[in-house]
């Protein structure tokens, strides 16, 4: 989920008000959904737009499966792993009861949960 419109490569706009509920109860809409290219060429498919966000989360599981890879989780970081080849796809490090992805070519984060 992100609420950056102008990071999506394909969008489609929602025409039916459809409902997320976030971390404090309060239900918050979501306005659209496509597929977002990360900055090392990650593709995330079907990413939800929800304007009313503060930041990208992301489902560890729907990344998981979408990336077919293992994630394994440290103290203070975790690693994605492609499960064929045993490459790393993505690292992340811990920060305020969350972790960001650090891109593998820039210094770009993403938070998720």
């Amino acid at each position: 989920m992100t609420p950056f419109r102008m990071i999506f490569k394909s969008y489609i706009q929602r025409n039916r008000e459809q409902l997320i509920t976030v971390v404090n109860g309060q239900g918050v809409p979501i306005c659209g959904s496509g597929n977002i290219i990360s900055e090392s060429s990650i593709v995330l498919n079907d990413v939800l737009h929800v304007p009313q966000l503060a930041n990208n989360l992301i489902s560890v599981q729907k990344l998981t499966k979408d990336l077919n890879c293992s994630v394994t989780f440290f103290s203070t970081n975790c690693i994605f792993q492609n499960l064929a080849t045993g490459k790393t796809i993505l690292t992340a490090k811990e920060a305020m009861k969350s972790y960001l992805i650090v891109s593998q070519k820039s210094l770009t984060s993403f938070p998720y949960a």
